[in-house]
């Protein structure tokens, strides 16, 4: 019986065309197609109208959903019309390549084993080595020297304006045959062992059928293949080669896919450059690209560009020129492109980037019947996706949600549920404004979603119940304070009362536990907005409350033995959970936390032994919350500024006083006259010793408020604010005109 091997690249609108037709006339009685033979099971569900391309077959271990394999397929498709064919003409179907259950096994095999596995498969003797190693260096597509060979820059572009833009099809896929038969012979190792394997199972299959008595075989394959199907080999040695093959279990479904994934930019192997294109190629094959035109110029316009029928015309004549001098049969995108950044971007290729990614590579996303196999937690989230109205889309789409509306605070959670469950398809985002009440998210769908999504399956049938359990393990796992707080932070938007509950109790554990006061600290401000948070989510948190205020009351029992006999780093530490720990009680502005605070503050500053940092910045909190008179500031900085105190421990305690305060001192009159004289009053012995870290402060201070402090403090020495009193130090304009240039620079005045 006759076997029609028909070679094919995966993706091409005149390689499916030809493919179309070839098997309209041909009507054969039984047709193999190259794919894995566990999806034979998913070919009917072809026929149902909801199933629109671009889709892909999505097959994976459910043990390990993590090892998967796509198998994408767009309209223009070889494969995708021929299951089409095939399912509209009831003609029997069978995918012919190695199946998933040995190919996957065989990734997962370590590279040491798989290196044996090849040197007992692979040819032996000295020249064959030589070539393997010649194949392993040598990545070079082969269709490469085809190109070449007629004058084309790659393998691509010969493949495009030979195959895809073929107004006909008269002896295509024998011309195809020849070609690829003398670059294999020209290249016998070019097929690595995968692929011989892969060869070695489509003969099997062909044999199989050949002893089925069929009339006419139509085999569809990648156009590599069809040398090593038309001359088989013994049946001995393909059983040798295909003996003891691992196993796995494999599942597979249907999943929507996208054009950019289909794309040759996002790493896919088999990918093409311009989706987009070739879409338009499939639906207007007889179109010279006035259409294709009309679409970038309703592009510009909408981009509000000044572009006219007369552009549109110009470009199109150019494009047919071009192709007509090149001796191509009609213009590609290549020339396309040419024609637009020619007339319409008078050469800026600047207006390609418009039409990119909403023309070349389009923005299409498929669509799969509900009724396809899949995980219940899939189920769930697209019956979540379908209530909520924010269904999966191949462009990136920013929401601003506001929580004082029933349909978005539901929206809000649902988001928040599946970023908890390491699923990216909603990224929250920053959002202008006061309030809690407004959230941002970002949504940009990718397929490998649906692999997380299968992935957290194990943990239950609805997303609720997957993020219950899988947050549980993790809470159980928890031994540090700050952790869990942050982890409870994330947890409460998404409505997850019993998890909350237990997260709650094993928070009261830790803390019961601990005597930690760093650690403490550290969760004061994920516990302040977890209390601020049941306001906006209706929710109960005084047990949390309850923990909050027990947490400030020993740390102001036990906090200050952590400030005293440390170093720099250890200060510069504690520091910062001060700031956060103080800025968080503050927004909460519960009276009896801001006592225990305050008191705490005035512990750490008038204690013996606390290092002058912390000291510094307790002193600026309390005169900032107007504790302090002014006089005890007086005091406070004269006390400082005493020949008693090292100029390391002067410039320490500037350094706390003065930290994140630069807007401060330029609104506080008399803390800049204090802070001011103080620098002033420095001999110069002291002030070299006192400039570095003096430096290191000023330094933190935003541009802007370093350039208007320099400006403020050149008014302060013409408009009556004294630096300095005339006779407080001895003038020397030697001396001075060497300090100046740095104290200037510090402040960040402009010398000229």
């Amino acid at each position: 019986m006759p076997i029609h091997l028909l070679g094919i690249r995966h993706h091409g609108p005149g390689s499916c065309r030809n493919v179309l037709n070839y098997l309209q006339e041909l009507k054969p009685d039984l047709i193999l197609l190259e794919g894995p033979a566990e999806a034979e099971a998913l070919v009917p569900y072809i026929r149902d109208e909801q199933m629109v391309p671009p889709v892909a077959l999505l097959a994976y271990q459910p043990d390990q959903p993590q090892n998967a394999v796509f198998y994408p397929f767009a309209e223009f498709s070889p494969e995708w019309q021929t299951l089409r064919y095939a399912v509209q003409n009831e003609i029997p179907l069978r995918f012919f390549d190695l199946p998933l259950t040995h190919s996957m096994a065989l990734n997962q095999q370590p590279k040491e084993k798989e290196k044996e596995t090849q040197e007992e498969k692979a040819p032996q003797g000295k020249e064959a080595k030589e070539e393997d190693t010649e194949i392993i260096t040598n990545h070079k597509d082969p269709f490469d020297y085809l190109a070449e060979a007629t004058g084309y820059t790659d393998g691509e572009s010969w493949w495009e304006a030979t195959i895809e833009h073929r107004k006909d099809n008269t002896d295509i896929f024998q011309a195809v045959k020849e070609a690829v038969t003398a670059l294999r012979k020209e290249l016998p190792n070019r097929t690595s062992l995968r692929e011989q394997l892969r060869e070695a199972w489509m003969r099997k299959i062909i044999r199989t059928a050949q002893k089925e008595n069929w009339e006419c075989i139509a085999v569809i394959c990648g156009a590599w293949h069809v040398p090593a199907l038309e001359s088989m080999p013994k049946v001995k040695e393909d059983n040798e080669l295909l003996k003891g093959l691992p196993k796995v279990k494999i599942e597979c479904t249907w999943i929507p896919w996208t054009y950019d994934r289909l794309a040759l930019r996002s790493g896919y192997g088999a990918g093409i450059e311009s989706p987009g294109w070739y879409h338009y190629l499939w639906h207007h094959p007889e179109d010279d690209g006035t259409l294709w035109i009309s679409q970038a110029v309703a592009l510009f316009r909408e981009k509000n560009m000044d572009i006219s029928v007369a552009h549109a015309i110009e470009t199109i004549r150019l494009a047919q020129t071009t192709a007509a001098l090149r001796n191509l049969p009609a213009p590609s995108l290549a020339e396309f492109n040419e024609a637009i950044t020619t007339v319409m971007g008078f050469g800026d290729d600047i207006l390609l980037q418009i039409i990119k990614e909403s023309l070349i590579i389009s923005n299409r996303l498929g669509e799969v019947p509900d009724n396809v196999p899949k995980v219940p937690l899939l189920v769930d989230v697209e019956k979540v996706q379908k209530r909520l109205r924010v269904p999966f889309t191949a462009e990136i789409k920013d929401m601003t949600l506001d929580l004082r509306k029933p349909n978005d605070l539901e929206r809000s959670i649902f988001f928040h549920r599946l970023h908890l469950l390491e699923i990216d398809w909603a990224i929250p985002g920053y959002t202008d404004g006061k309030g809690t009440f407004k959230e941002k998210w970002t949504l940009y769908h990718k397929p490998e979603q649906i692999i997380s999504i299968i992935e957290k399956a194990i943990w239950g049938n609805t997303l609720e119940e997957a993020c219950q359990k899988f947050l549980l393990k993790q809470t159980c796992d928890i031994q540090h304070i700050p952790e869990l707080t942050r982890l409870l932070d994330q947890v409460i938007p998404a409505n997850l009362p019993d998890l909350v509950e237990a997260m709650t109790l094993q928070l009261d554990r830790l803390s019961a536990a601990s005597t930690d006061i760093l650690e403490m600290m550290e969760a004061v401000p994920d516990l302040v907005n977890i209390v601020r948070y049941g306001s906006v989510r209706e929710m109960d948190f005084s047990k949390v409350g309850n923990m909050l205020h027990a947490m400030i009351a020993r740390i102001l029992a036990g906090g200050v033995l952590i400030c005293v006999h440390i170093d720099e780093e250890a200060a510069m530490d504690i520091l910062g959970k001060l700031a956060s720990t103080d800025y968080a009680v503050s927004t909460l502005n519960n009276p009896e936390l801001n006592a225990l605070w305050l008191e705490f503050i005035r512990q750490v500053r008038i204690s013996a032994h606390v290092h002058p940092l912390l000291c510094g910045y307790a002193t600026r909190l309390l005169n900032n919350k107007g504790e302090i008179m002014p006089e005890d500031m007086q005091n406070t900085f004269s006390f400082y500024s005493s020949a008693g105190n090292t100029p390391a421990d002067m410039a320490y305690w500037f350094e706390g006083f003065l930290h994140s305060s630069g807007s401060i001192l330029l609104l506080d009159d008399n803390l800049w006259n204090l802070v001011n004289n103080w620098i002033c009053a420095q001999d110069k012995d002291t002030f070299l010793e006192l400039l570095p870290i003096l430096k290191r402060t000023f330094s933190e201070f935003s541009s802007v408020e370093r350039r208007k402090l320099g400006e403020k403090a050149k008014a302060s020495g013409t408009e009556g604010i004294p630096l300095q009193t005339p006779d407080a130090l001895s003038h020397n304009e030697e001396e001075a005109s060497q300090v100046i240039p740095v104290v200037c620079q510090l402040l960040g005045i402009d010398m000229k």
